[in-house]
């Protein structure tokens, strides 16, 4: 849309004309109108303009808060505002004859959904005598029938087999037929809302006779960027006043920015965690883009934000689009498969990706991404529906990837679960875990919600004692605790939140500390001596532990995947050596150390030609291939011997190996600069000699 000014728009005239038309349809005279009724040659007032005008001359203004008089009759507000719109969208009456001509065919694209039945009256309503054959989609309640695009193709091959110009209407989730491919009709872009818009409006409507200087009334109108973020409903609720100073409060209030950044933002957050870092640089370049300090081409474009349910990944995406003062849409395939059948889903997939392209600058938040599936998924229920909402899904990322203005952000839990077309970069440039909040986190989310009610130095201390909770729980937790005050009608205390965490005293879970922080020890110890990579982060609680390791790239030899199982098994490894008796913490779900133990040996086996069988491929599920017994027999026998190795290289690392782990059941979460002096100490290669290690010494 062209940029207000205090100049009259170039395409004030045609908008005098469309105004004149809807007047003349819905018995208005155009002389209250200011110069509509001198718009088309062929359009002079008529008698019934005349004895109009007689009843209800206009008058000039000369305040903001003066009441208007309720005219005998009126155009519907939201036609006149789509009028307007189609003023620009057309531009001048020169386009709208060649759109007119015999065999011509347009199409307007970007029509909001809820809007497509006031166009299309609208359309009827300003062109009362045109030949235009009017396509758009079915609706029903203000969303589109199931059969939408199938109706819709029909309607305009129909539509080839007269002569007649044709206008489509074409809305989000709606695609035009590829049989219209060869002909590369015109396309047009409806447009959005902004201050020339809204002033027009104000000029043709019942507050008309209050707007004596369109200069000053541009400059109390909001923004462009802002104003294009509202509906045809919202613009006329915000309008409909008896003054036009009461009308523009209501706009003011309407497209206040807090309405549009409520939520958090990233200048709320402290830390220096990799997803909070990621995410304020993503912002960074969006803002320079905006400013024009930065090609769209120089940034990225898509982030990936995975890790355990209630870390904040939802959360974190939303606070990116406040702080970078965009708009945020959010879907997620849940609600695209809620739709129907296939057809149905991708149908609300396209309406979410062309709502994005339509309200671009924006951010477009894909919850659950990893429910879109991999075409690797070795269960062969419903392949091709899979495949077909993945190669779906792939040309909506492609599509939107090509063109300026929308950030994808996805949320998942199981990113090992997504294609790997939808991981590349290009689709997803940047992926990034969140895990749970350490230590320092959970007391910057503590004082955030509770510096006025518990001392610092209690908060302090409650962060180690509650690290393994979820940013969720904590405020979940928090709430909890002031019900209970308020029930209670006591001042909260720290007593409260600790009953409502579920957190005991320290001594209840001393030995249990100390065996889950003697194991994500042995990890660290030998992804050190094996130089697997930096350990960004570390964790323990009562409930278990987690460990963060940077990736590191390797040839894919038969000694990269061993040191990989190996750094797999040394939890339990370290377990034995420190504690004499190994627990079940390192198996469980398909995510534990045993489970990645067990598929990367069943991997050497059968699909990386590496095992006793050489060159041979075998595709089957894990556990079929373990109800093979030769195959059982060697993939025990390699865990086996990558345990004996964790042993040998603990061994030679004891001291440090409890160091690590004291200081870890001290502060319960450590990060890189607390682990590397530790792990600066390890000796980088194993002694010992693994062959001559009994099997028995590692019988639990």
């Amino acid at each position: 849309m062209p940029k207000s000014s205090n100049k009259t728009p170039v395409w004030s005239g045609y908008a005098d004309i469309m105004i004149a038309r809807l007047c003349r349809h819905h018995g208005v005279p155009t002389t209250r109108f200011a110069g509509t009724a001198e718009a088309e040659d062929e359009d002079e007032p008529s008698e019934l303009d005349e004895l109009f005008a007689r009843f209800e001359p206009s008058q000039e203004g000369e305040s903001f808060d003066a009441f208007a008089k309720k005219p005998s009759r009126h155009v519907p507000a939201r036609q006149l505002l789509t009028a307007l719109r189609l003023a620009i969208t057309f531009g001048s009456m020169e386009i709208e004859q060649q759109s007119l001509q015999c065999g011509a065919l347009t199409v307007v694209r970007d029509v909001p959904v809820e809007e497509l039945a006031t166009l299309k009256e609208t359309v009827k309503a300003c062109s009362p005598r045109s030949e235009w054959q009017i396509i758009a989609p079915e609706t029903v309640d203000g969303g589109l029938v199931k059969s939408a695009q199938d109706r819709f193709d029909r309607a305009i091959s129909d539509s080839l087999d007269r002569i007649d110009p044709v206008l489509i209407l074409q809305t989000d989730g709606i695609r035009l037929p590829r049989s219209l491919g060869c002909l590369t009709p015109p396309t047009l872009r409806f447009a959005e809302f902004g201050k020339d818009i809204l002033a027009a409006f104000l000029q043709a409507g019942h507050l008309s006779d209050q707007i004596s200087d369109r200069k000053v009334l541009l400059a109390s109108l909001p923004e462009n960027a802002v104003l294009a973020k509202l509906s045809t409903t919202e613009v006329c609720a915000a309008l409909r006043a008896p003054t036009l100073d009461a009308a523009l409060f209501n706009l003011r209030t309407l497209t206040n920015g807090e309405q549009y950044t409520t939520g958090p933002r990233l200048d709320d957050m402290t830390g220096d965690s990799p997803s909070l870092e990621a995410a304020r640089r993503i912002v960074n370049d969006l803002l320079a883009w905006k400013a024009g300090r930065a090609g769209w081409h120089e940034i990225n474009r898509s982030l990936l934000l995975y890790g355990p349910p209630g870390t904040g990944k939802t959360w974190l995406a939303r606070a990116m689009g406040n702080s970078a003062g965009v708009a945020t849409i959010s879907s997620s395939f849940a609600e695209w498969q809620a739709a129907g059948h296939l057809g149905d889903m991708l149908r609300e997939m396209r309406a979410s990706f062309s709502e994005a392209r339509r309200r671009a600058p924006c951010l477009l938040i894909i919850d659950e991404i990893d429910a879109v599936g991999s075409r690797n998924d070795q269960d062969r229920h419903a392949t091709q529906y899979r495949m077909q909402v993945i190669n779906g899904f792939l040309g909506e990322l492609d599509a939107i990837s090509r063109e300026e203005g929308v950030m994808v952000v996805g949320t998942c839990n199981h990113p090992e679960r997504m294609d790997p077309a939808v991981m590349r970069a290009g689709r997803m440039d940047i992926k990034i875990k969140v895990p749970l909040p350490n230590a320092g986190a959970i007391l910057a989310i503590l004082r955030h919600h509770l510096r006025e009610d518990i001392a610092d130095h209690e908060l302090r201390a409650l962060a180690p004692r509650a690290v393994g909770r979820s940013a969720a729980e904590l405020d979940a937790a928090i709430r909890a605790a002031r019900s209970n005050a308020r029930h209670s009608r006591k001042m909260l205390d720290l007593a409260m939140l600790l009953e409502t965490l579920n957190i005991g005293p320290d001594h209840d879970i001393s030995e249990i500390l100390w065996r889950v922080a003697v194991h994500e020890s042995g990890h660290a110890i030998v992804g050190a001596a094996l130089r697997l990579g930096n350990i960004d982060n570390i964790q323990i609680s009562g409930n278990g532990g987690s460990i963060m390791r940077e990736g590191m790239a390797h040839q894919g030899l038969l000694a990269d995947f061993e040191a990989e199982i190996t750094y797999a098994m040394a939890g339990r490894a370290a377990e034995h050596l420190v504690l004499g008796l190994v627990s079940a913490g390192a198996g469980g779900p398909p995510e534990s150390d045993l489970a990645k133990a067990t598929r990367k040996a069943i991997d050497i086996e059968t699909t990386f030609g590496l095992g006793f069988n050489g060159p041979v491929w075998r595709e089957s599920t894990d556990l079929e291939h373990l109800k093979t017994p030769a195959i059982m027999d060697r993939v025990r026998h390699r865990l086996e011997k990558s345990e004996k190795r964790a042993v040998s290289i603990l061994k030679a690392n004891r001291v440090v190996l409890e160091a690590l782990a004291r200081e870890l059941v001290s502060k319960r979460s450590m990060r890189p600069n607390e682990i590397a002096p530790f792990l600066s100490q390890v000796k980088a290669r194993e002694t010992g000699n693994n062959s001559s290690m009994e099997h028995d010494e590692l019988a639990t």
